[in-house]
């Protein structure tokens, strides 16, 4: 699945979902609302589309210049991301979900349990 074309105004980060958890990849624009990647014909709001999803959310709170919670997620360690970036959290994300349900990408709202992970050497 490839992802929306997004407006020119789209500011992209980079956030855990909770402490302790992987990166994830968060996009934040003002437009009409989507649904299933699709732009529906309503009002303009501040929205973003948070790790595989394909509807997006509503932006509830924004720090300065950082969202802080989006429609029921509160992020932390929120930082500027390149595009390039976030396409690739997106598409790990997408990969460990499918392929690789025991990597932490594939489950954002856990805690990394370092003790259970494979060394990496």
């Amino acid at each position: 699945m490839s992802l929306p074309d997004f407006p020119s105004s789209t500011r992209f980060y980079q956030a855990r979902m909770r402490k302790n958890g992987p990166f994830v990849g968060v996009a934040v624009w003002e437009g009409a609302p989507w649904v299933d990647g699709e732009e529906l014909d309503r009002a303009p709001r501040l929205q973003a589309l948070v790790r595989t999803e394909t509807t997006a959310r509503a932006v509830i709170l924004m720090g300065v210049d950082t969202p802080v919670e989006i429609d029921g997620i509160w992020l932390q360690n929120v930082t500027h991301t390149t595009r390039a970036n976030y396409e690739f959290l997106v598409e790990h994300a997408r990969y460990s979900t499918a392929h690789a349900p025991d990597n932490p990408d594939a489950m954002p709202t856990k805690a990394i349990d370092f003790n259970k992970m494979e060394p990496i050497f």
